[in-house]
């Protein structure tokens, strides 16, 4: 597997061009095209070639100085550190300018190429397009993870395996919103996944929870993730029972930007998942998406569902794999049905002793993808130990108004 990594504001903690602008007194030109390049609303090449006409007459020696300076974020550069030959830098800027800087990045690295002579820039030679270092290496036969932040990114995450769009230095450039595969915020919550990706798991619980419905049988409008419970967005109350899991993973699709901003009211190291056709497919495809690159054991958590807080301390210290179950008590259920042990043995949606509500823990290498409901995930996997919880969907209107009162005298 191969780490493609977007330079400025990906691994650099600042995009360098505005500091070259700055450290040479041309900074208003180049900030604000630089802040409509991000944005999207200037091309990239484009941009990039009146940048470079402004800023390449001055001295090549000292800007590789100055950028020589520019701070990494640690956590990227750790990352790279500890796998070198799998990290690759790909830039639009130019290799004249980020002579000093690739060196103190230290691993392989690609960017646009300029004629220089007399110490200044003369003529743009080529402009780096991503996409075609993605190419190269997956002709070679290699997994390709693309991390990137600008809207110059958008082809080359197009073009890899999988992408992460970051928010480290400013928000990701919405165009990529519409095709990652991660977007996160935090760069210990991307050393993370960077880590599990490369096959370094983690030996702590991984908790997914799925929240790419639109709800349309609750008939609020809203994703259930943002249903207010007691002064309270549902989402906020699960993540107050998860806070000392230090892998949460929360699988996005309808209203993702507003359970976006909503989490990270709460915690900033949230890794989101993409399940880009939440429409047309359920929560088998959500919890798939969510729990592939996680740990070892991942506990699936609906984002309609509210498990009483002992119950959810409990179910964090329990070690292998589960099937929850709870006494009926919503509108429309699956019902499971259990063995003279508890385990659970088969689901249905006829009857049985008890609703299935969720939720429930399965080791990644059992993982399948199945675009149906999670419980069809986990019905090859029975006879399952089953638990009894406290749990409650909110899947109707009429779920919200009794799940609303019997949590009020919950201590979340």
């Amino acid at each position: 597997m191969k780490f493609l990594f977007d330079l400025d504001g990906t691994i650099t903690s600042a995009e360098t061009l505005p500091i070259i602008a700055s450290h040479f007194g041309c900074q208003e030109q180049i900030a604000e095209l630089t802040r409509r390049t991000v944005q999207g609303n200037v091309p990239f090449v484009e941009s990039f070639i009146r940048r470079v006409n402004i800023l390449g007459n001055y001295s090549v020696e000292e800007t590789v100085r100055v950028l020589e300076k520019v701070p990494l974020y640690p956590e990227v550069k750790r990352f790279i550190d500890e796998h070198k030959e799998d990290c690759i830098v790909v830039t639009g800027n130019l290799t004249c300018w980020c002579a000093g800087l690739f060196k103190k990045i230290g691993c392989q690295c690609y960017g646009s190429e300029a004629d220089c002579e007399n110490d200044k820039v003369v003529k743009l030679k080529t402009v780096l397009r991503k996409e075609q270092i993605v190419d190269r290496y997956k002709a070679l036969g290699e997994t390709v993870v693309f991390i990137g932040d600008g809207n110059n990114d958008l082809e080359a995450m197009r073009h890899s395996n999988f992408s992460i769009a970051v928010g480290l230095t400013h928000n990701p450039a919405q165009s990529l919103l519409s095709i990652c595969d991660y977007v996160i915020f935090d760069e210990t919550a991307l050393y993370r996944q960077l880590s599990q990706l490369s096959g370094e798991i983690g030996k702590n619980k991984s908790v997914v929870i799925s929240c790419a419905g639109i709800g349309s049988r609750l008939g609020l409008g809203l994703t259930k993730a943002l249903v207010q419970i007691n002064g309270n967005s549902l989402i906020s109350l699960q993540l107050k029972l998860f806070k000392d899991v230090e892998d949460v993973r929360i699988v996005i699709g309808f209203q993702a930007n507003d359970i976006i901003e909503e989490v990270r009211k709460y915690r900033g190291d949230i890794i989101f998942c993409y399940n880009h056709r939440y429409f047309e497919t359920k929560t088998g495809a959500s919890f798939f998406l969510g729990a592939r690159h996680a740990n070892n054991e991942i506990i699936e958590w609906d984002g309609d569902l509210l498990v009483h807080p002992d119950d959810v301390r409990k179910l964090l210290n329990v070690s292998g794999e589960y099937i929850c179950y709870s006494d009926k008590t919503s509108e429309e259920t699956i019902f499971v049905r259990t063995d003279s042990e508890g385990r659970v043995v088969s689901f249905s949606r006829d009857c049985g002793d008890y609703e299935w509500t969720g939720p429930a823990c399965m080791f990644k290498r059992n993982l399948v993808y199945n675009s149906n409901n999670v419980f069809n995930m986990f019905e090859p996997l029975c006879p399952m130990r089953g638990i009894n919880v406290r749990a409650y969907d909110i899947d109707t209107y009429n779920d919200y108004l009794r799940v609303s009162e019997i949590t009020k005298q919950w201590k979340f």
